[in-house]
């Protein structure tokens, strides 16, 4: 009985660190061994992963996931190494609790280059390490947002920043990087953690619990992580995190997720005097603290594109995913206003067509979960429902056309389709696409004239590819890729079906960066050899640089459609049938299209620290209407995503905003 009570208290009478043998070498385990999941977060101090990254991180150890924490600073606050012993302590407390462990650890040293991080691995189990860089952290000046070692170090340069310990390590900025891009290409993660890289006020600057301010560590760990990622690329999603100043935002976790965050963090806390003296009396978390175990909040970048979709009512709708709530949104162009479903995501979202005309929605969690909602015919919606069968790196690609068909690549790097499919208008289970060796980016799937589904993908060299089903009633067997006669690309794919029956696929040039396309010139089919009758006309070079992808479509008469953002914060460009239209400046997010009732709209999110919306509308004579905006989206109704069954939730609408341009707009 004692036993099973310790066990349900996730072993109140902890069991200090095994440092024992620092000969001990990790099992390097592989994605299988890890459910699919290979995290990996860096934090600036001790503690910031456990009050600003929680949940995620421990729902993915509960989910039976590899989790590698790498702690960049000592956390000594210049009290030296007992201080900096005792918080490590703290965080393995935490983590074996976590992870419903005894609170016994491996320690070794993990040499990444010249430099030496110290490794501690989970005995009860080996997919939970921690690494500990043990930078230096005092203060070097009497402010308190005076530059610390690794903020000078960041930002300075020529400085350097020495560790604590036992190994005497000099590192320059340069050195930094490449620590922890070697690190990122070393573990092959399928997501990557970070504080939050986008606080403008300088260092120097920084004050404690002044709104939008951040401590200069978290804000250089994070921008050092971001040039890592671009040292290292790949397939990992990659996650920032709200630290500070989520204090400021509405309570977002539901009442369990806040208690298990709050009991993990009161684990750390016994062993950071600073905090508490033990278990006895300590009433962590409190203060500040307080505030930020009910709070999970997502950096945004403010590129996230929106979606639009045009409802069996006629209705034109806006789906984006809150900046501010972090919740998925909705505004309703026959209410005009502003609803929100819930949820907690970063984004971007996705939208498709069911055949009852209803529009139906995908947003991807922060942990690579799919969720599904469904329109009702009153114009409610029924709830969340997951998506089971993978863990995405990335929101999905929908098929245009309202040919409702998914690809994605999972978190193994490999490509999955699922169509819609039966009467109960439900998605087919997800279905593996042929390998795509070095696979790199999103896939784009649409439909040929013959009904088979098509899709293409890009490797890390830049080769384009395609696969296509060998029978339209076999959603298993597809043809091995193909590479395709077109230049070099980054990616930025995106497919339609021409009004001739022919697909056309555009992409990024690499060299350029222009919008090239390639169209089918056949495709008749061919049972002994689907592949040979794909033809393809010469590329083309549409002149036009883009971030992001195209937003393509077809207009009242079958011409095609394309539209893309120059850059960020940029210009935002249309070509109709070949001719490019300037349509607006100063647009941070590439944009979405929709035609309805005979007007084009074209909807961006203006740049700037509002998160707002460009309306643009063109009428069937040709005119286009002045720039409507769409703003004021909900500041609280973000949630945990919670799969309801049978269940038809209310959507709340906490706040109701008229806006007269565009009403005149959709009129």
């Amino acid at each position: 009985m004692r036993l099973a009570a310790l066990w349900l208290f996730g072993f109140a009478i902890a069991v200090r660190a095994d440092t024992t043998t620092p000969a001990f070498t990790p099992l390097a385990l592989a994605l299988p061994e890890c459910q699919g999941i290979k995290d990996l977060a860096f934090v600036a101090h001790l503690d910031d992963d456990l009050l600003f990254m929680n949940p995620d991180i421990s729902s993915n150890i509960q989910a039976g996931g590899c989790v590698r924490i790498v702690y960049l600073t000592a956390s000594d606050a210049g009290e030296g190494e007992g201080y900096m012993l005792g918080r490590e302590r703290g965080v393995r407390a935490a983590y074996a609790y976590m992870a419903r462990q005894p609170d016994l650890w491996k320690e070794d040293v993990a040499q990444v280059d010249r430099f030496h991080i110290a490794r501690f691995t989970l005995q009860g189990n080996p997919r939970v390490q921690l690494w500990h860089m043990r930078l230096k952290d005092p203060w070097l000046g009497k402010g308190w947002g005076s530059l610390t070692p690794l903020s000078q170090a960041e930002s300075v340069a020529g400085m350097t920043a020495d560790t604590l310990g036992p190994y005497h390590d000099v590192y320059t900025r340069e050195d930094l990087v490449r620590t922890l891009a070697s690190i990122i290409a070393g573990y092959n993660p399928t997501t990557v953690r970070h504080l939050d890289d986008t606080i403008a006020v300088p260092y120097t600057q920084l004050c404690w619990r002044c709104a939008g301010h951040g401590h200069p560590d978290h804000i250089a760990s994070a921008r050092l992580v971001r040039d890592a990622l671009v040292a290292a690329p790949g397939n990992y999603a990659e996650t920032g995190y709200i630290d500070y100043p989520s204090q400021e935002h509405e309570a977002n976790l539901a009442d369990a997720e806040a208690l298990m965050k709050s009991e993990i963090f009161r684990r750390y806390a016994w062993d950071d005097y600073h905090y508490c003296s033990g278990p006895q009396g300590c009433r962590e978390p409190a203060g500040p603290a307080a505030a930020w175990v009910r709070r999970a909040y997502y950096v945004s970048r403010q590129d996230a594109p929106p979606e639009l979709f045009s409802d069996a009512h006629g209705s034109l709708l806006l789906f984006a995913a809150g900046e501010t709530n972090d919740a998925v949104n909705i505004w309703d162009g026959a209410s005009r206003r502003w609803n929100t479903l819930g949820g907690r995501t970063a984004g971007p979202l996705v939208s498709f067509a069911y055949p009852d005309a209803t529009a139906g929605l995908v947003a991807r969690d922060t942990l690579g979960g799919l969720w599904v909602n469904k329109q009702k015919a009153d114009g409610g919606w029924r709830g969340w429902q997951a998506m089971a069968g993978i863990r995405v790196t990335r929101a999905p690609a929908v098929a245009p056309n309202g040919d409702a068909a998914m690809v994605a690549m999972g978190n193994d790097g490999n490509y999955y389709w699922t169509r819609l499919a039966g009467l109960d208008q439900g998605w087919s289970p997800w279905q593996p696409l042929p390998a795509l060796s070095d696979a790199r980016g999103n896939a784009v799937i649409t439909k040929l004239a013959d009904t088979r589904f098509i899709a293409f993908a890009a490797d890390a060299s830049g080769q384009t590819y395609m696969t296509l089903q060998r029978h339209a009633a076999d959603d298993s067997a597809w043809t091995d890729w193909q590479p395709l006669p077109a230049p070099s690309s980054d990616g930025g794919l995106a497919a339609i079906r021409n009004r001739d029956g022919h697909v056309e696929l555009y992409m990024r040039a690499r060299a350029s960066r222009h919008l090239t396309r390639l169209v089918q010139d056949a495709a008749n089919h061919s049972e002994d050899d689907p592949v040979a009758t794909i033809r393809w006309m010469a590329a083309t070079d549409l002149g036009l640089p883009y971030v992001g992808r195209p937003a393509v479509g077809l207009d009242q008469d079958g011409g095609m459609l394309v539209a893309v953002l120059e850059r960020h914060g940029g210009r935002l460009w249309l070509l109709d049938d070949g001719q490019a239209t300037e349509l607006a400046n100063q647009v941070a997010s590439v944009p979405a299209m929709r035609l309805l009732h005979g007007t084009l709209y074209v909807v961006a999110r203006r740049a700037g620290a509002v998160q707002s919306y460009a309306v643009l509308a063109r009428q069937s004579d040709g005119r286009w209407h002045s720039n409507a905006a769409i703003d004021g989206l909900p500041d609280a109704g973000g949630s945990p995503f919670i799969e309801i069954a049978h269940a038809d939730p209310a959507v709340t609408s906490p706040h109701v905003r008229s806006h007269g341009a565009l009403e005149h707009a959709l009129h």
